[in-house]
């Protein structure tokens, strides 16, 4: 175990938090897309934010401190700067919420990635950001090429 630094636990569990709020943004968006291409985007990006929730949690114990909040707070959300997902968006309006919401994600794991971090932990951390990276990519790429109306290629394709 390593030296438990609470400025260090205090950006993961806030990692935590807002990736957790990115799989709460997720879960109201799939319940109203009906876009394929759309939703297996989607399902892939949530699933990810769930991983680093898991990885980031494991980290944060193996530093010496305790899990970060692991259950769905949608006030939090609009704290955190996450755009309001709900019934009757049309999916225009849904991939600029997603869009914002990614904004968030890679703007607070660029902000983390500024501090010294152990070499294991930079790495979650770099991996985290590839992933939030690539989500806030193909967001706004779906949404200047207006995927939803065309049958465009898989994400990750």
């Amino acid at each position: 175990m390593a030296m438990k630094d609470p400025k260090q636990l205090a950006l993961l569990a806030e990692l935590v938090h807002i990736d957790l709020d990115a799989v709460t943004v997720y879960d109201a968006a799939l319940r109203i897309v009906n876009v394929p291409v759309v939703e297996q985007a989607l399902m892939e990006f949530r699933s990810d934010h769930l991983r680093h929730v898991r990885e980031l949690n494991d980290r944060i114990e193996w530093l010496g401190g305790a899990r970060a909040r692991s259950v769905p707070d949608s006030e939090a959300c609009q704290r955190h700067g996450f755009s309001a997902v709900q019934d009757g968006l049309r999916t225009e309006e849904l991939v600029t919420a997603l869009a914002e919401g990614e904004q968030v994600t890679n703007a607070a794991y660029a902000r983390v990635l500024k501090v010294d971090w152990d070499e294991e932990t930079r790495a979650l951390l770099d991996l985290n950001f590839a992933d939030e990276q690539r989500h806030l990519q193909w967001v706004l790429m779906a949404a200047r090429s207006r995927l939803w109306e065309q049958g465009a290629p898989q994400p990750g394709a």
